[in-house]
């Protein structure tokens, strides 16, 4: 079980009254906050307003924040720069970074003192600064508490716009539960146009040829999500394409017919297994004819996607689905888990992977930062109107990930297979997956592996599979002793559940508008670039 870190903090911190802010961060981190002083518990971290006037803050980590003050619109806040310090105590990514992003609190600065190093200015001076005396770490910032509204969740105050207050938070959690904290799976990231298809080797302004091209030069995958009814023919050539540029591109399934919120409707169950069922054959139309595969990953056209219909891609065999927060949350308001959204690698909802996206609007290099400071995929999607460039803001993204380091670039399949926690205990390496498959390169050090499955996963049981052939059952919790034989590299796969009895859905035949409306579309896509 992982250790629970207590943060002590003011109670004036509790107003203005109506904040999400602490109940959300408890969901989401091994951490309780104890509001005043409690005698019989002690604090592994103390919030203030006045480090110098809180006893405990000479003993254990601190960060001292400004006053609360009543919070003001969003629409208030600021657009600020903020230069980060190259100082092992920023955070990766940001670290020697000059970044613009919204502050709510722009008129404050901080007065450094002799022992502290400044960790992050704005042009009005420095913000963010810390100290260490004795090994033990204190943080002060010029930048209050975000505040999250019951109408709001994570995702507002943590993205490419606004994300410097809460930063300052998390980082101070980071350090206070370093000891037990779990390492993320390796940089990943990938490109995702929607709509085309394999009908011939342009598709509007995607020329397939074209982004191989580009896509060698500069190392980076694309995924085209391909709409099942479109499966009706395949370009012999362009299939070719796919199937000898593997490495460069791929297919993943957009809907089904592409209707309008055609995966948040209002189904039975039945209703949404047959849907489902009816996108997988005409996939499996498309292999076979390309002798390609496509990636078992959902791309809902619009976003829209209800968490019954993510419930029933995770028993109908898909890896995982791709949607951003905000559509999530938008076609599913009444549902608890959005308040959460936007913090982990992947969302388990109803039993399935959910990967973050961003599209190529706002600021979308501090998104692609974010994600990489959380260990999220880095995934950008648009449209063929955004390759009408010939492919330049695909280049110019490409070369801004790779700079973060050594990044992953494959299909979906691949990237929902490196959606893992993992840290290691002595010999004894913990895994906690996010994802149905996991491919897991385990460290030089591991002896033996456990398996934390998540809640979200239900009471299941993993199969550990390595490259030798070894297949081993694992209850989680339970140690399973590793042999040299089986190598780096294990698969860790949830058994399935038993198949569910074959109810038949009279499902509405593809009608003749919808069948015209994607014609029409397709041609639409096609003439643009005459």
């Amino acid at each position: 079980m992982t250790k629970l870190y207590h943060i002590q903090i003011s109670q004036h911190f509790k107003s203005p009254p109506g904040t999400e802010l602490f109940p959300i961060l408890e969901q989401l981190l091994p951490i309780k906050f104890i509001f005043g002083e409690h005698s019989g518990i002690g604090a592994d971290g103390v919030i203030t307003s006045d480090s110098r006037a809180n006893k405990n803050a000479a003993i254990i980590p601190s960060l001292s924040l400004p006053s609360p003050a009543y919070p003001i619109n969003k629409s208030q806040q600021i657009e600020t720069e903020v230069t980060f310090a190259d100082d092992p105590n920023v955070p990766f990514p940001f670290r020697g970074r000059r970044l613009s992003t919204k502050l709510t609190q722009t008129d404050t600065v901080l007065s450094v003192r002799p022992n502290e190093k400044v960790l992050a200015t704005s042009k009005r001076g420095p913000i963010w600064v810390m100290s260490k005396v004795g090994g033990v770490k204190y943080f002060r910032s010029a930048l209050p508490l975000p505040h999250i509204s019951t109408e709001e969740n994570f995702n507002d105050v943590f993205n490419g716009e606004c994300f410097l207050e809460m930063l300052v938070l998390l980082q101070f959690v980071r350090e206070i539960t370093a000891n037990t904290a779990y390492q993320n799976a390796p940089l990943r990231a990938g490109f995702i146009i929607d709509d085309p298809n394999l009908h011939w080797p342009r598709y509007g302004f995607v020329d397939y040829r074209e982004i191989i091209g580009h896509a060698q030069k500069e190392n980076y995958h694309v995924s085209f999500a391909t709409i099942p009814l479109d499966t009706w023919f395949t370009h012999a050539a362009t299939a070719d394409l796919f199937r000898t540029n593997s490495r460069w591109l791929s297919l993943l399934i957009h809907g089904n017919n592409h209707a309008k919120k055609e995966l948040a409707r209002n189904y039975s169950e039945a209703m949404r297994k047959t849907l489902l069922q009816q996108a997988i054959r005409r996939i499996k139309r498309l292999e076979q004819k390309a002798n390609i595969r496509v990636c078992r990953v959902m791309i809902p056209p619009h976003g829209a996607c209800s968490d019954e219909m993510l419930a029933e891609l995770s028993k109908c065999g898909f890896e995982s689905a791709c949607i951003s927060s905000g559509s999530l949350r938008a076609h599913n308001q009444d549902k608890p888990w959005t308040k959460t959204l936007g913090f982990f690698p992947a969302e388990i909802i109803q039993g399935c992977p959910v990967l973050p996206r961003w599209g190529l609007t706002g600021n979308v290099k501090n998104s692609l930062l974010l994600a990489a400071y959380l260990g999220q995929p880095m995934i950008l999607r648009g449209h063929h109107q955004d390759l009408k460039d010939g492919g330049a803001a695909f280049d110019e993204y490409a070369r801004f990930i790779n700079g973060l380091g050594n990044v992953f670039w494959s299909s979906m399949t691949d990237l929902s297979r490196l959606n893992y926690q993992w840290r290691i205990e002595g010999t004894t390496c913990r895994v906690k997956p996010l994802g149905r498959n996991i491919a897991f390169e385990l460290p030089n050090e591991a002896t033996e592996i456990i398996i934390e499955s998540p809640g979200a996963f239900g009471n299941c049981t993993w199969q550990a599979a390595s490259a030798d052939g070894f297949k081993r059952k694992i209850i989680p919790g339970e140690h399973l002793f590793l042999l040299e034989e089986m190598g780096s590299k294990i698969l860790i796969e949830r058994e399935a559940a038993p198949p569910s009895p074959c109810v038949k859905a009279s499902l509405e035949p593809t009608g003749a508008p919808l069948i015209l409306r994607r014609l029409l579309t397709e041609a639409r896509d096609r003439l643009l670039v005459f």
